[in-house]
Formats: C-alpha cells, structure tokens, sequence
C-alpha cells in the first residue's frame, strides 16, 4: 500500500483489511496536514489527513559513549545518563577457597560462577548503572 504525502488532490487507496468498497482517502488541508481518523456514517468510509510540518528539522540525536543510548544534546542535564564505570564479570567461588584454612574445594558451590559488576558489586546484569551523569557523545 502506498501513501502519498503533501498532496494538493486527494488520493484513494484500497486497505487489505477493509472492505473494498470502502476504501481509505486521504485528504489535504491547506495550508498544512493534520491526521486524524474520521469515520463518515454514510458510507463507512475512513478519512484520514496528514500534517506536513515545514519547521526546521531539529538538531540530530547522538549517541551517549558511556550508557550507548540515543539522547537530544538540548536535554542534556547532569544526571541524564546512568551508567555502571566498570565491567560485568565472574569469578569461580573455588577461587575463595583455600585448602590451607581447611577448604577441601569440594564444596557444593566450587564450581559456580559468581558474576556481578565490579565497580558496585550489583549481580543484576540489566542493572541502570552507579554512576549518574551528563550523556557523552561520540562527536564531544
């Protein structure tokens, strides 16, 4: 299905879910486009209207190098971005025993893993972060 914007006719189409004999249309409202879904209790047709905006385009949308998320530079506040300042890893739990203090290593939990991250020691991978500050773009 193809739709036409910023039209000056309006423009007909057949909607695979709708009834063929009520098609979508499209509409334009001068000077600009505004969507909206119009139901016309004649004939149950669909009217739908696009807004076509002429304002600047805004400035693009960076990529934050600490939390890698997307963010707009103009609402950049100080604690905009969360963001963990060290690695996600594991150890062994064997790695805490010691056979010397009476360890025999074959403790039911030697060979787990223990992961967390090593700057909070939070064990949640999806974890925010524990550092709180300003987004850091790429371009900075």
């Amino acid at each position: 299905m193809a739709i036409q914007l910023c039209t000056n006719s309006p423009l007909t189409l057949n909607s695979p879910v709708s009834n063929p004999r009520s098609p979508i249309k499209i509409y334009q409202f001068q000077p600009l486009f505004r969507y909206s879904n119009i139901t016309d209790s004649r004939d149950s047709n669909i009217l739908i209207s696009i807004r076509c905006s002429s304002a600047k385009p805004t400035e693009a949308l960076r990529t934050c190098k600490n939390c890698k998320a997307q963010f707009d530079p103009a609402h950049n506040d100080p604690r905009s971005c969360r963001y963990h300042t060290a690695h996600f890893g594991g150890e062994t739990k064997r790695k805490f025993e010691s056979v010397h203090s009476g360890g025999t290593m074959s403790t039911p939990d030697a060979g787990k893993i223990s992961q967390y991250w090593h700057c909070c020691g939070s064990e949640d991978p999806f974890d925010l972060g524990c550092t709180a500050a300003p987004h850091s773009s790429y371009d900075d």
